[in-house]
């Protein structure tokens, strides 16, 4: 991980006009940088080739998990999705509610983990149909 903690800067909740389908855009802020070591060069035209480096498999990825929910009035998972590994500083994706209520009260929840450990959690309420 990086020296700071990464955190879940925004989550925006928008309802798609159908009010089935929920994007949520999700901002991130001190994710960790990884620089490989990969360079972009001539092949190597030496008699024996080099295997290429392949990651330790005993060392951890530095990057956190991120599970995007929402959940209805009861606390309940309507839509879910879980990224492993997240890396990007901004995402946009969409979740389908199936059993979709303009009537209820949802929450989109966004909860980050780190080797099993919940470092973030960030919960916005919004509802369908009135053009968030």
């Amino acid at each position: 991980m990086s020296p700071e903690t990464p955190k879940i800067k925004t989550l925006n909740p928008i309802v798609y006009p159908d009010n089935r389908r929920v994007m949520l855009e999700l901002t991130m802020e001190n994710l960790p940088t990884i620089f490989s070591n990969v360079a972009f060069a001539m092949p190597d035209l030496s008699p024996q080739p080099q295997k290429p480096a392949r990651p330790d498999p005993n060392t951890p990825s530095p990057y956190p998990n991120i599970e995007l929910s929402i959940l209805n009035s009861r606390g309940q998972q309507a839509a879910t999705l879980f990224i492993v590994e997240h890396k990007e500083e901004f995402t946009s994706l969409t979740l389908h509610l199936r059993q979709a209520d303009v009537n209820e009260q949802y929450t989109a929840r966004a909860e980050m983990t780190y080797q099993d450990e919940t470092i973030d959690v960030m919960e916005v309420p919004f509802r369908l149909g009135n053009g968030n």
